[in-house]
């Protein structure tokens, strides 16, 4: 706590007065909060709505909320009930939109900036640069001051300068968002007029624990989906004339569902038509409810919810109706849902565990996948993630550890021990 004065002290030599210090608190104490707040700072930045919540009611009320993480659109109704004074990462239409109708609906106009990519990495979200330049942004509850970007992870720091530089040249607003601890002297020469600052502030997070998030795929983990998922395939896949067997479903899982269909020969007609009858079948075979929840699952995550480890949902999926549940089927558990919807690449790539990671903010030794299919196995092996499988399906465990499985449960029971083993030990 001594060393928070001097540590803005240092970060403030370094800054013009005229760019706005947005002190990164997530994570941190609501005391270490107070001492940035002492040392004359208002604007604190957070990624957790769920935080927020918290926070929010400890601390001074002149606090300048800026919400700087990842936003899930089922997250926009509490984040504004809290009024932050700027979101930063809005990062697509149907999250701007959300935000504008949540905004109409609450009877304010909310402060944002929107994303822009720049980085050369895949799990980096945003805005194009054309989508950008072309400006069709004209939402009545929604006011956007500026652009926000992160640059390339990366130690070239001619890189980091592009990325930067493009971002100016894109900023027609009055706020430009972007550079942190390790590079916002970069970033404030390339025209930043607002950097957000953590560990350079509060000091490095404590990593000393081993596990910090999980990772769960949703169909076969969550919910004993799968079955109804294989009879839809193969009803949908066989009325439009493409052959398709329950093992091939259960080969597949964790693709997204466009893939699965071009994988068989599809074109971009057959993907709309295929899908939209795959998920007309799927409620068909449900009844319209709720599949049942894989034995144990709850028991697992109410465990890891109240030893403070995240969990997140990192799923192939683009049914809606199980999407839209979780939430409601487990309260308050999930910290984020990473579905079809937010990949370009589904399972088998690692680009939906990567995207889960990123926005974790933890070390990848920290945070593991639970899978039940080989093709997630093979993406969480590919994301570097130490990966569980739990064999709740028809496929030999040899299908899990070929692919790479670090270890392979029979049941939920099983994970739960082997976490409890963990948390015991850390």
């Amino acid at each position: 706590m001594a060393g928070i004065a001097e540590n803005i002290a240092d970060v403030r030599a370094h800054i013009p007065a005229d760019v706005t210090l947005v002190c990164v608190s997530k994570f941190q104490s609501v005391e270490a909060i107070r001492e940035a707040y002492k040392s004359g700072e208002r604007d604190f930045g957070e990624s957790r709505v769920q935080e927020l919540q918290r926070k929010i009611p400890l601390l001074p009320t002149d606090i300048r909320w800026h919400f700087i993480g990842h936003l899930q659109t089922n997250k926009v109704r509490d984040l504004l009930k809290l009024r932050p004074y700027l979101i930063h990462s809005v990062d697509s239409e149907r999250l701007l939109n959300a935000i504008n109708n949540e905004a109409a609906k609450q009877g304010y106009i909310q402060d944002i900036l929107l994303e822009v990519h720049v980085a050369r990495e895949e799990t980096k979200s945003g805005f194009t640069a054309e989508q950008i330049k072309q400006n069709n942004f004209n939402l009545p509850n929604i006011r956007i001051r500026g652009l926000m970007t992160m640059a390339t992870n990366t130690d070239d720091e001619a890189e980091i300068r592009r990325c930067f530089s493009e971002a100016k040249q894109l900023c027609h607003g009055e706020i430009l968002s972007m550079g942190m601890s390790d590079d916002y002297p970069i970033a404030i020469e390339c025209g930043s007029n607002m950097v957000r600052i953590g560990s350079a502030i509060f000091g490095e997070r404590d990593y000393s624990r081993k596990l910090r998030a999980v990772f769960f795929d949703q169909d076969g983990v969550l919910f004993n989906s799968m079955p109804y998922h294989a009879k839809s395939w193969v009803l949908a896949m066989n009325e439009y004339g493409f052959p398709f067997t329950e093992p091939q479903v259960y080969r597949n899982e964790g693709r997204t569902g466009a893939s699965v269909i071009r994988e068989a020969g599809g074109d971009d007609e057959a993907v709309e038509k295929i899908y939209a009858a795959k998920s007309r079948h799927f409620i068909e075979l449900t009844g319209g409810k709720l599949p049942e929840l894989i034995p144990g699952i709850r028991d697992v995550l109410t465990f890891l919810h109240d030893h403070n480890i995240q969990c997140w949902v990192v799923t192939g999926s683009g049914q809606r109706s199980l999407i839209n549940s979780l939430n409601d089927t487990f309260p308050n558990i999930f910290t984020g849902i990473i579905t079809a919807f937010d990949v370009t690449q589904g399972k088998p790539s690692p680009e939906p565990y990567l995207k889960a990671w990123e926005r974790s903010g933890f070390k990848k030794e920290e945070c593991f996948v639970v899978e039940n299919a080989p093709l997630g196995v093979r993406a969480g092996k590919a994301a570097g993630l130490f990966t569980i499988a739990v064999n709740t399906g028809p496929l030999p465990d040899s299908a899990l550890t070929d692919e790479g499985a670090d270890i392979v449960m029979p049941d939920m029971k099983a994970l739960l021990n082997y976490f409890k083993q963990i948390t015991n030990n850390q």
